[in-house]
């Protein structure tokens, strides 16, 4: 309490006893006397002086109806010294007095003491019972202001603004009383408070005029106008506040609000000085705000701001938060961190709050995995997303970005497998499964799954939209029809090319030329495969790994049509070329000229296929046609010496039997007739079956009737009898039903019916080809004991027309078999003996990876290198080259040259061989020491070879290993964990479970935002 009212309050009660003393003079000197220094020492405020005089007072005049003022007086010392007994000395006077006139006054002072103490409560119940009558103007507003002020602090509202609304000023007067700017602040604020904001906004307008209230209201005037949405009146009134001197309080939190006013304007440049100011010095800062800071430093193109403010928000689990993660995902793409905005987008995609934000999210996921090469992710977010957001304006984006990582799959299948789960298709999606479909037929077909491939080729073919593509699948088909040697399909597919486009340029429609000429070859149809050839080899040139093979066979169409000057010209160009079929061009040269009557030139052309060329195919039938020459012109002897070589040299050859004819003739003709005959019973007893078995027994018959010795004759009719039956016999029969068994997959019914056949009929000279079809059958059955044992049979009697096929099976078996010496000698024999390059470069492959695995590094090297000349005649055999080249020189400690090979093998092949380089490149690249060169071939093998599993997984654990050599063993440990968690191959699971082990354990969680993930 202010003295000076209490001043002027004492000098007011004590009017009474002035006159009392006057009147009494005489009697009350003494007595008197105490009264008035207690009223003077209590106008100074020396109240405990003041309160010693009253006291004395009371105790001289005894009296208490004359002493109540006294006691009034005494007790409201003590009331202002704060003596512990006032208030109840106070209390006791009004109940002792009750119509005594400073009763009621005794309520205004407890009123104000209780104020001044800040127990509002009791303020309020003395105040309020205060006698305003008997107060003067200005103690009425202080009443006022304190009873609302008591009423405010006690949170009772109504009550308090009723006080501070009689209390407070227009602001027009100049002489208002001292509350009354205090008033209109509180009743400001209680108005803001009910949401009045237009009453509030007056009065604090009026409070901001006093100098004690001109600091303190801009924020809330600021505020309420920022409530009332007029961002223009926020701007122009907090900015003034702002240009202030001194400072107004809270002006961070006005800087705030005109930041954000800016904000909603789009304001961001000048948005961003106020968010600035606002938060410049505070540790945290509200999410809502951090958010909108963030927001806007990403409009303004700040984005590592943005990045380090979104960050903090997007851990919210909630709809602010999402749109945090969404943001950061942007912000990063901004600062050109693909991996770190994979991570933001997919945790907005997974939000549940805001779903415009989670569809807008799904396709930036979606795109960045793209970017990142990560198809698989692509089609795994995308998958429902027309049916979670049917009606998305972003649909068509989402089909065509769809369509796009399914065209870059490697999971073809799965891709084909959605596709044709959706109800509805776009244009585009079905243009894309065209593709999808045609290069999993591609990976059929590398398979070897000829059937499967051609099931899928159809599919594509229903919706031809690309014709490039169309008319590569017709060509494929035919590819697997000719495998399959179904020849006449393999044509009207190869046709199918040549109507479907006229870019005669295209790489599918010169290899259509040279497929369609060998099917017309090989069905005998050659004046239909002769233009073909011619058009092949017009449209290639000498580099081409199949030029020379067609000039051959253009060749030998000229030769058939016995157009002998072309044929010739052509063996020629193969000669001079040097090309792998050379000894062939020489063998059909010397065949060429035998019949055009150069029998001298013909046999050098021969012999030089026999002496140059030892172990080429055709060094059998040269030595034998170099024996006919000289047979055909009598000249018996150098005749009877070139069949013995080719009886003695050639065992496994198909022309011993004609060689053991036309030498009996030649002995009988040099009357060596005991020769003759040997050699004719020789073919009757090992080869009865043979074409010239039945000329054999005729010339037996003439020798030996010549010699007498007729009686040897009829057992060897009877061999020749029982070996080839007439045809119409129940033996035939019987194996065309077997064999008709096989062919038709029926495998167990096949076995019964050929086991039967074998016993019945173990002479037949179907024995051989019934063996065969047994053998495999079994093996088809996997039994693979029984159909090796059966398989090496029909390979060492060397008679069925299928022996190279079975010279092929075993040599397969003995390598899975792991049988590596085995392998080899099979793979050898089926090279000597390959009829076409087919087969020839089958048994090169397997030789070339037989010997790797026998660690011959340089007989690896060295076939693959030829298999690489060669082109890719047989299945895979130029990818699979390309591997082992690469592989035995990184086998052999030559990095460098390694890597060369290795990358030129991964870049060529698309196929399981691709991936195996990729992943070895990485490797050596680990192995040299280069981390950041082998990371990033390490990572980029989700690119091209994702479908492939163990070379994947592989992968990542070498980028485990790299992280370990850089000792980052957080990034090591997680991306460990992620193979763990994600391969589908149990042997890689357990490799990435023993890294861990070396590294103490998996600690933590995975992150993908470091490693990428395995899937």
């Amino acid at each position: 309490m202010k003295i000076a009212y209490k001043v002027a309050l004492a000098s007011v009660l004590a009017g009474g006893s002035h006159i009392v003393a006057a009147q009494h003079t005489q009697v009350f000197t003494s007595g008197e006397s105490l009264y008035h220094e207690g009223v003077e020492l209590f106008d100074r405020a020396k109240y405990g002086a003041a309160q010693e005089a009253f006291r004395r007072y009371i105790n001289l005049i005894g009296d208490d109806a004359k002493t109540a003022d006294a006691q009034y007086y005494y007790a409201l010392s003590g009331l202002y010294l704060l003596h512990p007994d006032a208030e109840q000395l106070i209390l006791n006077f009004a109940k002792n007095y009750p119509a005594h006139p400073k009763t009621a006054l005794a309520n205004y002072e407890l009123g104000l003491y209780y104020f001044e103490n800040k127990d509002y409560k009791k303020s309020v119940d003395f105040l309020k019972q205060a006698p305003v009558h008997l107060l003067s103007i200005k103690q009425n507003k202080e009443l006022e202001f304190k009873l609302g002020y008591s009423y405010f602090a006690t949170k009772d509202f109504a009550n308090a603004k009723i006080y501070f609304d009689k209390n407070k000023t227009t602001g027009f007067r100049e002489d208002e009383h001292r509350f009354a700017y205090a008033s209109n602040y509180y009743a400001g604020y209680i108005a803001y408070r009910n949401g009045d904001y237009a009453a509030a906004k007056t009065d604090l307008k009026i409070a901001e005029k006093n100098e004690a209230y001109s600091q303190i209201v801009p924020y809330m005037i600021t505020e309420i106008l920022y409530k009332e949405n007029d961002v223009y009146e926020v701007i122009r009134y907090g900015e003034a506040s702002l240009a202030r001197t001194p400072q107004v309080q809270q002006a961070d939190e006005i800087a705030l609000l005109v930041g954000d006013a800016y904000y909603q304007r789009a304001d961001y440049k000048t948005a961003s000085k106020y968010f600035t100011q606002y938060a410049e010095g505070k540790r945290t800062l509200e999410p809502i705000v951090q958010y909108k800071i963030a927001y806007t430093d990403y409009k303004n193109d700040n984005f590592k701001n943005a990045i380090a403010n979104f960050k903090d928000v997007a851990l919210r689990k909630d709809a602010l938060g999402q749109n945090a993660a969404y943001y950061l995902g942007l912000s990063y793409l901004r600062d050109n961190n693909k991996q770190f905005a994979l991570t933001a987008f997919d945790q907005a995609r997974k939000g549940t709050f805001d779903n415009d934000i989670k569809e807008a999210a799904t396709l930036k996921y979606a795109q960045v995995n793209y970017e990142l090469g990560n198809f698989r992710e692509v089609i795994n977010s995308l998958a429902n997303f027309n049916q979670d957001y049917p009606n998305s304006q972003q649909g068509t984006e989402a089909d065509d970005l769809l369509s796009e990582a399914y065209f870059n799959s490697n999971n073809y299948p799965e891709a084909i497998r959605h596709i044709e789960s959706l109800p509805k298709k776009s244009w585009k999606i079905l243009q894309t499964y065209q593709r999808v479909t045609y290069y999993h037929a591609v990976n059929q077909f590398n398979d070897a799954k000829f059937p499967q491939a051609v099931v899928t080729l159809d599919k594509s073919l229903q919706y031809p939209y690309d014709e490039e593509v169309t008319a590569s699948s017709h060509f494929l088909k035919g590819e697997a029809y000719s495998i399959g040697q179904r020849l006449e399909d393999a044509i009207n597919s190869y046709a199918a090319v040549f109507r479907n486009t006229t870019d005669t340029k295209r790489d599918y429609y010169i290899k259509s030329r040279y497929g369609i000429g060998y099917a017309y070859y090989n069905t005998k149809q050659y004046d239909k495969a002769l233009p073909h050839f011619q058009a092949y080899l017009a449209a290639v040139n000498t580099s081409n790994p199949n030029y020379y093979d067609a000039t051959l066979r253009l060749a030998d169409l000229y030769y058939v049509n016995k157009n002998y000057s072309e044929a010739l010209k052509l063996y020629d160009r193969v000669i001079s070329s040097n090309a792998a079929d050379k000894d062939y061009a020489y063998f059909q040269k010397g065949v060429v000229q035998s019949i055009n009557g150069n029998k001298e030139q013909a046999k050098q052309n021969l012999q030089t296929v026999i002496t140059q060329f030892p172990k080429s195919r055709y060094a059998d039938a040269a030595q034998y046609q170099r024996a006919v020459i000289d047979f055909e012109a009598g000249n018996y002897a150098p005749a009877i010496e070139g069949f013995t070589a080719v009886i003695q040299n050639y065992p496994g050859s198909r022309l011993i039997p004609n060689a053991l004819q036309n030498r009996g003739v030649a002995y009988a003709n040099t009357n060596r007739q005991n020769e003759a005959i040997q050699d004719y019973k020789r073919v009757i007893d090992e080869y009865p079956t043979s074409k010239v078995a039945s000329g054999s027994l005729y010339s037996l018959q003439e020798v030996l009737t010549t010699q007498d010795r007729s009686s040897e004759f009829d057992a060897y009719v009877a061999k020749f009898k029982s070996s080839n039956p007439d045809t119409g016999a129940l033996e035939s029969i019987e194996f065309e039903a077997a064999k008709n068994l096989y062919f038709s997959e029926k495998y167990d019914q096949a076995i019964t019916r050929l086991e039967t056949y074998l016993t019945t009929y173990s002479t037949s000279r179907f024995v051989s080809d019934a063996r065969y079809f047994l053998a495999d059958s079994y093996l088809r059955r996997n039994n693979r004991e029984k159909g090796i044992e059966i398989m090496k049979q029909v390979v060492s009697e060397n008679k069925s027309e299928y022996v190279n096929r079975a010279i092929q099976r075993v040599a397969d078996l003995e390598f899975e078999n792991k049988n590596y010496t085995e392998s080899i000698r099979y793979y050898t024999r089926l090279r000597d003996l390959a009829s076409n390059r087919k087969e020839q470069q089958t048994a090169l492959t397997g030789l070339m990876m037989s010997y790797y695995l026998t660690h011959d590094y340089t007989g690896s090297r060295r076939i693959a290198s030829e298999l690489i000349s060669q082109g890719n005649a047989a299945l895979n055999a130029y990818n699979t080259a390309l591997l082992y080249r690469g592989k035995s020189t990184y086998a052999q400690g030559n990095m460098e040259q390694a890597l060369t090979e290795l990358r030129e093998a991964a870049k060529t092949a698309s196929d399981v061989n691709g991936a195996e380089a990729h992943y070895l490149v990485s490797e050596i690249l680990y192995k040299q020491k280069k981390y950041n060169e082998a990371l990033d071939v390490a990572f980029d093998f989700n690119t091209k070879f994702s479908n492939y599993d163990l070379w994947l997984g592989k992968s990542f654990i070498l980028i485990a290993d790299v992280y370990t050599a850089q000792n980052e063993m957080f990034q090591a440990r997680t991306t460990l964990n992620s193979i763990v968690e994600n391969s589908p191959l149990p042997e890689i699971v357990e490799e990435a479970k023993q890294r861990l082990e070396k590294l103490g354990g998996a600690t933590g969680t995975s992150d993908t935002t470091k490693t990428g993930t395995v899937k």
